[in-house]
């Protein structure tokens, strides 16, 4: 079972993990914030157990 971790968290959680090597290099942090933003709209759409999919292919446990 998923923890309590809301859609957002799990957004911000999943953008650092994208932006750390070997996925790719922590630019800037306009780039890191980019991503959360794109994430975070894109995962109200989702359910917590698509995002954990997701969260999975980074290495981030959800």
């Amino acid at each position: 079972m998923l923890n309590t971790m809301t859609k957002d968290q799990l957004a911000l959680k999943i953008a650092l993990a994208m932006h750390k090597p070997p996925h790719a290099p922590m630019d800037s942090f306009g780039a890191y914030f980019n991503t959360y933003k794109c994430l975070s709209n894109y995962f109200q759409e989702l359910s917590l157990e698509d995002i954990a999919g997701i969260g999975n292919r980074y290495g981030v446990s959800v």
